[in-house]
């Protein structure tokens, strides 16, 4: 994602300085398009799309090698980073190519995370110690006391 926000607030900040954000916001996304055609010469990303159309509401599905966007959907350029995250978010999903995510280890590890050893063995261990723990609890004396005390 990192690429992505680069180029993002690469574009963000041309429009700003040119003051592009001024003009119909369906040509302003047109603009944009032509922005990240440009900034996507110089990297390994390439447009998956050849043409993306920007609609009022989802009126007809998307036909071949074409993609329908809804603008309204798009946030406000006045709100920075809502809309660099936004536009980050658009190039990913039109762009092919460049660094790819890695699957994640575990459905609950975000696969930024590393490890020493292996992720399972160790979540297989706080998984066995859990039920132990929680039916402690209930046989404690603290609990006993809550209870007396609703």
């Amino acid at each position: 994602m990192p690429q992505y926000l680069k180029i993002a607030e690469n574009i963000y900040r041309k429009f700003q300085k040119n003051d592009q954000f001024m003009i119909d916001k369906q040509d302003c996304l047109n603009l944009v398009i032509k922005q990240i055609r440009k900034e996507l010469i110089d990297t390994d990303l390439k447009l998956i799309y050849n043409y993306i159309e920007f609609v009022e509401g989802f009126k007809e599905p998307a036909k071949d090698g074409r993609i329908s966007l809804d603008i309204s959907l798009i946030p406000s350029y006045k709100h920075k980073d809502e809309f660099v995250l936004w536009l980050a978010g658009f190039i990913e999903k039109i762009t092919e190519g460049g660094v790819k995510r890695l699957p994640p280890l575990h459905k609950d590890i975000p696969p930024e995370f590393t490890f020493q050893s292996d992720p399972n063995v160790i979540l297989d261990i706080r998984n066995e110690h859990s039920g132990e723990r929680i039916v402690s609890y209930f046989r404690s004396d603290d609990f006993a006391e809550e209870v007396k005390g609703i």
